[in-house]
């Protein structure tokens, strides 16, 4: 916290808000300060261990907020005057507040229109969350891609089967259907800033993706060369209908590929993290039409053969048993590239706290009046140690 205001005034601020209370008069960042043990202390050390400075003025918050990006910092500020306009310029994040001069708003990334430093914290979650949902929708992409490609691409050429242009257009139509939905769901913002890895996205996708494939690769095999789901489903056979093997493999590919938006958009186990209810209509509606298809489907333009509930049935029974590693693979993968599969999703409940230095620069017409907390849900220590 820097703050103009009196250094007495400063420490009971910071420690009621949980900030703490090492803080030092401006006289110690130009080496006037009569304190001898600050006397063999570099300033920027001084700078980084320190709680915040009371007695500053425009100038020591600009030069602090350069200190630290010189260290490798990324410093936020909030002011709301017109002489703090150069130091919320160079800080990484420039936050005015709501009753910030024009100077301050122009100069700032961030303009607050709400009283109150809690609506920081909604930005950042609510930041973090649409970040979550792009990064949850591109590994699925890309997944799903590789699947459909390297998946049919096999089956073309191990059995010179032909799958029918027509029904990957209606694969392509009912997962978009299902997969819009993702932009409303509900998922657990990151723990810590985010950015775009694109290692751990394009390893992820396509290590799913082959794995699906061969999936795919596994159960034509099983329906069109053995007699597997006959003896073990009482199905009958249909190895030799074309156009009932368009169908089997047609379901099967539908519904593993849907099925992955919940290993994707999840950090935990896909059955733990529950998605919101617009989604899981949609996977309903989506994979009734599919099977639905399946099952009476008669089209000869798109050699399609309906082969009933039994064999319907059987073949998400196969879908169900073949999700589960899906998961698996998910923390294999993280694991391999950060060294540590349950990070994140153990961790979503520690965010905000006490993750990296914050620097909080608090107006200084306001810093002596009287602190309150903030709305209910989030404590004051989340938004002063906010990433």
């Amino acid at each position: 916290m820097i703050t103009g205001d009196q250094l007495a005034i400063g420490k009971e601020t910071g420690r009621r808000l949980g900030m703490g209370t090492n803080m030092y008069p401006s006289s110690a960042l130009v080496g006037q300060c009569h304190d001898e043990s600050l006397a063999n202390i570099l300033i920027d050390d001084l700078i980084e261990k320190a709680d915040g400075f009371a007695g500053v003025f425009p100038e020591h918050k600009y030069e602090i907020v350069k200190r630290l990006q010189e260290r490798n910092h990324i410093c936020d500020m909030t002011e709301d005057g017109v002489n703090d306009a150069p130091a919320l310029k160079k800080a990484d994040i420039g936050i005015a507040v709501a009753d910030s001069t024009d100077a301050a708003r122009s100069a700032s990334d961030i303009v607050l229109t709400e009283p109150r430093l809690s609506v920081i914290v909604s930005a950042v979650l609510t930041s973090r969350s649409i970040f979550q949902r792009m990064k949850n929708y591109t590994i699925y992409v890309v997944s799903i891609t590789i699947r459909i490609v390297l998946g049919f691409m096999l089956v073309a050429l191990i059995w010179k089967f032909d799958f029918s242009p027509f029904m990957v257009l209606i694969i392509a139509i009912l997962n978009d259907g299902t997969i819009m939905t993702i932009s409303k769901d509900r998922v657990k913002p990151s723990p810590k800033p985010d950015s775009w890895k694109l290692d751990e996205i394009f390893a992820t996708g396509i290590i799913l993706g082959t794995y699906m494939a061969i999936v795919t690769v596994f159960f034509f095999w099983l329906v069109h060369d053995t007699d597997f789901f006959t003896n073990t489903f009482g199905v009958k056979p249909i190895k030799d209908s074309l156009a009932a093997l368009t169908s089997a493999l047609y379901l099967q590919v539908s519904s593993v590929s849907q099925a992955l938006i919940f290993v994707t958009r999840s950090r935990s186990w896909s059955f733990v993290e529950f998605p919101c209810l617009l989604l899981i209509i949609a996977f309903i509606l989506t994979k009734l039409v599919a099977t639905l298809i399946t099952v009476y489907a008669n089209w000869g333009f798109a050699r399609m053969q309906g082969i009933g509930w039994e064999w319907a049935g059987a073949i998400w029974v196969f879908t169900l048993v073949t999700y589960i590693p899906l998961n698996i693979l998910k923390f294999i993968i993280r694991y391999a590239l950060t060294g540590d599969a349950w990070g994140n999703a153990v961790q979503s409940k520690t965010a905000f706290r006490g993750e990296s230095k914050t620097l909080l620069v608090a107006p200084n017409q306001h810093a002596h009046q009287g602190v309150s907390a903030p709305p209910e849900t989030y404590s004051s220590d989340k938004i002063v140690q906010m990433v």
